[in-house]
């Protein structure tokens, strides 16, 4: 699977952008301003339009190639 990626607002770093049930829309994925912190990014969970995505996730070594180019669902 692959997934858009998108700079969260909050901390600016570029996390995946998951796919949900409103159309033309993704759900910032959580995430944690520091490794060691307990606490999430306060932009984990937001939701952001598809068209902000600006990087697409790589897709993981050891799966057949796509036959196409990737899609959102």
């Amino acid at each position: 699977m692959r997934a858009p990626r998108v700079q969260c607002p909050a901390c600016d770093r570029p996390v995946a952008l998951m796919p949900t049930r409103r159309t033309g829309y993704g759900v910032i994925h959580d995430h944690k301003r520091d490794r060691r912190s307990l606490q999430l990014c306060d932009g984990s969970m937001r939701q952001l339009p598809l068209t902000d995505a600006a990087l697409w996730q790589d897709a993981l070594p050891g799966l057949p190639a796509p036959d196409g180019p990737p899609t959102l669902f």
